[in-house]
């Protein structure tokens, strides 16, 4: 049975969650990684310096400046990587009409002693545009200008470890409320425990409780800033989850919010709660779930 005290009819769950959704995991503080950023610029110094040097030449010296930089490099790769971030480009190659650069072939071939590879790889970065920008921009500025639209990829990250973070200090919270109250408890992050059956397949959870360490309670923290197909297929599975750990008689949580969770994930919301049901948001996690993990933890009721 569920630990949830507080169990509504869903379509009143449903409404209440909704209601009390924080949007995003990340605070205005942390929307852009600004020490990144600059720590990325520094990172480059050397490369930045190095083409510098290369402002204002021709063409055909400008290829060639790069092929002699890539031929001395210590580390080629950390060049070639530099040269397409300059560009807003990151990845293991560069593909175009023309055909593909794969970085690890270029890499080997340069390193190799090929300086015909690292002409050809200089032919295509000039072709793109990289004398333009050394020409026309303040490369630093211009990094940091690339660096920051790249965030928005960052952040998809961030919003994970960010709600991860949060969920952490809750059930921290959770914890030390529960060994005031004279029980021998433990927490753990990144938990991997083996079901009780024959099966021999493990769980990796976010967060773990133990009691006289023996694992009493797991959770997991997710949260969706956008809709889509990825909800519906982690409910589906926290069902399977949820199911085998009460057969273990470990209770199983989920805390998961976002503004994805707004009217797009409604159906998806009420099937979580009617399959789930020890479902919270970050609010209700701060303003149920203290008392519901206590109570099941005086009743040891799974």
């Amino acid at each position: 049975m569920p630990i949830r005290q507080h169990c509504p009819p869903t379509d009143e769950f449903v409404e209440e969650f909704q209601e009390t959704i924080v949007p995003s995991a990340i605070p205005s503080s942390e929307f852009i990684d600004w020490d990144g950023v600059e720590s990325e610029i520094d990172n480059y110094e050397v490369q930045i310096e190095a083409i510098l040097d290369l402002q204002d030449v021709s063409e055909g010296e400008f290829v060639e400046g790069l092929a002699d930089a890539l031929m001395d490099a210590e580390d080629t790769r950390k060049w070639i990587d530099f040269y397409f971030e300059l560009l807003g480009e990151r990845g293991n190659k560069y593909s175009a009409l023309e055909g593909v650069w794969k970085f690890y072939d270029i890499q080997r071939a340069i390193d190799s002693g090929d300086r015909e590879a690292a002409r050809d790889l200089a032919d295509i970065l000039q072709e793109i545009g990289l004398q333009y920008v050394v020409d026309e921009a303040d490369v630093r500025d211009h990094y940091r200008g690339m660096l920051v639209g790249m965030e928005s990829h960052a952040r998809k990250n961030r919003q994970g470890e960010c709600f991860e973070d949060l969920v952490g200090e809750k059930i921290s919270a959770i914890a030390d409320r529960l060994t005031e109250a004279g029980y021998d408890v433990a927490m753990d992050d990144e938990y991997t425990t083996e079901y009780n059956d024959e099966s021999g397949q493990k769980k990796t959870v976010d967060f773990a409780l133990f009691e006289n360490n023996e694992l009493r309670l797991v959770v997991e923290a997710n949260a969706y800033k956008v809709g889509g197909s990825k909800p519906s297929e982690i409910r589906r599975s926290y069902n399977h989850v949820a199911q085998r750990m009460r057969n273990d008689d470990v209770a199983f949580v989920w805390i998961t919010d976002g503004q994805g969770w707004a009217k797009s994930l409604t159906n998806v919301l009420r099937e979580s709660y009617n399959d789930i049901t020890d479902l919270y948001n970050l609010n209700q996690a701060d303003s149920q779930l203290p008392d519901d993990v206590e109570r099941f933890f005086e009743t040891k009721e799974v």
